[in-house]
């Protein structure tokens, strides 16, 4: 937002955590909470992610899930992860892969070849090498929507829920046997162990029933970021709330790090999970596509 001070006119860019009749408050990059009287206000619009933006996220979100085995080719992180999530099973493009497309594919091939994985690549919807994998014949295995929002807004929009964290234990670092047994069915490879443990700051989030999960979540810090991933209620303990309580006490836990903004991944046939993160102030920050070689080559 354009606003006058003093003489002059200064830009406030940022997150808008609040606003009234007299004072709109932004949290800018820094953390820092600006706060501009209405009257001072001269114009304002919202900004979309610009595409740099989206590769920056792509990054933090690889972070925060990270994959046991990987390599860099010039700025393409490639990944693997005993087959574990596609996610950590993919190329990362970050940057350039520093040498032409058509050997940067094919040494990407031969590195998953000798895994025994397909070739699989992470790609923002829409970026030219989206656009380039498309016109050779790679083929989109799923759509995820990023969603985004300020850790102050999902707080905001959690309290008004009547879910309650009370029951919902917090373990950093490592999680239960019980939480593990949730993840995924429970019948998991050890790498998603080193996985779910590998963010340096990590919390799990368990609701138990006799002793039994029956519903998880993790939240990975990287400030000034958390995401939330494997947000998992057990089939028969649905529509108790439970999803709601889990992401409290994560985003609690992570605001009380320092956490400022949040971030998680939904597919985007998801519906049900896009309507429930939409009340709680979560927009849509890009979309990315995971694309695989044609079973033809792979």
């Amino acid at each position: 937002m354009r606003r006058r001070l003093g003489s002059d006119l200064t830009d406030v860019v940022g997150d808008l955590i609040s606003a009234d009749d007299d004072v709109l408050a932004i949290r800018v990059s820094s953390g820092d909470l600006v706060r501009v009287p209405t009257p001072d206000l001269v114009a304002a619009r919202l900004i979309a992610p610009s595409p740099r933006s989206a590769i920056e996220l792509e990054g933090v979100t690889a972070r925060g899930w990270p994959a046991p085995d990987s390599e860099w080719l010039g700025q393409w992180w490639l990944r693997a992860a005993d087959g574990f999530t596609s996610r950590a099973n993919s190329v990362r493009p970050l940057g350039s892969p520093g040498v032409g497309l058509d050997e940067a594919l094919s040494r990407v091939e031969a590195w998953y070849r000798e895994r025994g994985l397909p070739p699989k690549m992470q790609v923002v919807v829409g970026s030219s090498l989206d656009r380039e994998l498309e016109h050779r014949g790679w083929l989109t295995y799923y759509e995820v929507v990023d969603l985004t929002a300020t850790v102050a807004r999902v707080s905001a929009g959690l309290a008004q829920r009547t879910a309650s964290t009370q029951n919902v234990e917090l373990r950093e670092s490592t999680p239960s046997s019980a939480w593990l047994g949730l993840l995924r069915g429970g019948n998991n490879p050890p790498s998603a162990r080193l996985i779910v443990e590998g963010s340096p700051m990590v919390a799990f989030a368990t609701i138990t029933d006799d002793g039994e999960a029956v519903a998880i979540g993790r939240a990975a810090v990287e400030l000034p970021w958390v995401g939330l991933t494997a947000i998992e209620v057990a089939p028969h303990a649905r529509r108790r709330g439970y999803a709601t309580a889990v992401m409290g006490a994560l985003v609690r836990w992570a605001g009380e790090r320092g956490a400022l903004r949040v971030y998680l991944e939904v597919l985007s046939t998801n519906a049900p999970a896009l309507a429930l993160y939409e009340p709680l102030g979560f927009v849509e920050h890009h979309r990315y596509a995971c694309r695989v070689m044609p079973a033809e080559r792979s």
